[in-house]
C-alpha cells in the first residue's frame, strides 16, 4: 500500500472523528445556548431527568397555595367592606339610642323632628345593606344575585305605614306592650331573599372563603342574621332588624298626639332596643376582625410555604446563569478549536501525522 493510501486514510478517520466530537460539542454549545436565553434546565419534563418528579409533584401544590392566597386577597377586600358596614350601622343605633332618651322627645315636635330622621337613617340602612361588591349583594349570602333588602321595605322606609298601625295607638301605659308589637312585626320583614321566616326554600348562608386544606371563613354577614353576637333579650334575634325596627318605630311616629310620659315610656322603650342591636353590631365587628386577624396569619404561613416550594421547584428547573455562561464560554471555545483542527486537517501528512 502507497504512502499516500495509508495518509489518506488516516485522514479520514481523524476527520470522522473530530467531526463526530464536533457535533457533540455543538449540541452542547446549542443546550447551553438555549438554557442561558431562558434560565430553563429545559422546556419539557423530560428533559428535566430525575429532578422532573419534583417538578411534577410541587407545581400542583404552588398552584393550590397561590389560590388560597387568591381567595383570602378577596376575603380581606370583602370583610374590610363588612366592618366599614358595621361601623356605621352602629354609629346610627348609638345616635338614636341617644336620641330617644333626650328631653326633646317628650315633646310632640322633637318626636316629629326624630321620627323625620329616622326615616332618613332607614333609607340610609337600606342602602348599606344592598352594598354590591364586583357585582354582588355583599350582605345576601349564599344568595348573592338578590338584594337582601326588599322592595317592599324600600317603599315602606319612605313612608313608615307599616309601622304605623301598631305606633298610632301609644298612650301612657302601652309603651313597652307597642315597642314588643314592633318587634313581632318586622321579625316577619323579608330583609334577606329567602331571608324572611316564611319565606319558602333554604335560608342564605355566609359566604365562605377557603383558606387552606378544608380551613375557611365567613366574609360577610347576612342581612337579618346574626354570625357571631346572641340574640338580645326581647329583640328580634338579629342585630339588623332590632335596628331596622327601633328606626321603623321612630319613623312611624309622625307628629304624634301621645302625651309626654307616653313619648318618653315609649323613647325608653326604643332605646333599649336600639342599645342591644348596637352592643350585637360590636360582638360583630370583634367577630370579624379576629376572622381578618387569622386570615393575616395564614396569610403569612402560606407565603412561606409557597417560598419552600418556590425554591425546591427552581432547584429543579432552573439553570445557575452564571454557571451556564461559564461553561458556554468554555465550549464555544472547544468548537471553535474542533473547527480549526478540521480545517488543518486538510494539510495533514502521514509523515506529520508519524
Amino acid at each position: 500500500m502507497s504512502i499516500g493510501a495509508v495518509s489518506g486514510m488516516v485522514r479520514n478517520g481523524l476527520l470522522a472523528e473530530l467531526v463526530n466530537d464536533s457535533t457533540a460539542t455543538q449540541t452542547q454549545l446549542d443546550k447551553l445556548t438555549q438554557q442561558s436565553a431562558s434560565g430553563l434546565v429545559a422546556e419539557t419534563y423530560g428533559g428535566l431527568g430525575n429532578a422532573a418528579s419534583v417538578s411534577i409533584d410541587l407545581r400542583p401544590q404552588m398552584t393550590q397555595v397561590q389560590a388560597w392566597q387568591q381567595s383570602i386577597s378577596v376575603a380581606n377586600g370583602n370583610l374590610d367592606t363588612t366592618q366599614n358596614v358595621l361601623g356605621q350601622l352602629e354609629s346610627i343605633a348609638t345616635n338614636f339610642s341617644s336620641q330617644t332618651l333626650s328631653v326633646s322627645m317628650q315633646s310632640a315636635s322633637g318626636a316629629a323632628s326624630v321620627a323625620v330622621e329616622a326615616k332618613s337613617a332607614l333609607q340610609q340602612v337600606v342602602s348599606l345593606l344592598n352594598t354590591q361588591t364586583n357585582g354582588q349583594y355583599a350582605f345576601a349570602g349564599t344568595d348573592s344575585a338578590n338584594p337582601p333588602i326588599g322592595s317592599t321595605l324600600v317603599a315602606w322606609s319612605t313612608s313608615a305605614a307599616a309601622a304605623g298601625g301598631v305606633v298610632g295607638g301609644l298612650n301612657s301605659t302601652n309603651a313597652t306592650a307597642t315597642v314588643a308589637s314592633l318587634v313581632a312585626q318586622v321579625s316577619t320583614w323579608n330583609l334577606a331573599s329567602p331571608g324572611s321566616p316564611a319565606a319558602v326554600g333554604p335560608l342564605p348562608t355566609a359566604v365562605q372563603a377557603q383558606t387552606g386544606e378544608g380551613q375557611s371563613v365567613p366574609m360577610a354577614f347576612v342581612a337579618g342574621q346574626n354570625q357571631f353576637a346572641p340574640s338580645a333579650a326581647g329583640g328580634t334575634g338579629s342585630y339588623v332588624r332590632d335596628l331596622v325596627a327601633g328606626l321603623a318605630g321612630l319613623a312611624a311616629l309622625g307628629t304624634p298626639s301621645a302625651s309626654p310620659a307616653a313619648l318618653e315610656s315609649y323613647g325608653v322603650a326604643i332605646s333599649q332596643l336600639l342599645q342591644g342591636a348596637g352592643t350585637a353590631i360590636t360582638t360583630e365587628e370583634a367577630g370579624f376582625g379576629q376572622v381578618q386577624s387569622q386570615l393575616t396569619t395564614q396569610s403569612t404561613s402560606l407565603s412561606d410555604t409557597l417560598t419552600g416550594l418556590t425554591t425546591q421547584v427552581s432547584g429543579a428547573e432552573n439553570v445557575d446563569l452564571a454557571a451556564t455562561a461559564t461553561a458556554l464560554s468554555q465550549v464555544q471555545t472547544q468548537l471553535q478549536a474542533s473547527f480549526q483542527l478540521i480545517a488543518g486537517l486538510k494539510q495533514l501528512s502521514l509523515t506529520s501525522y508519524l
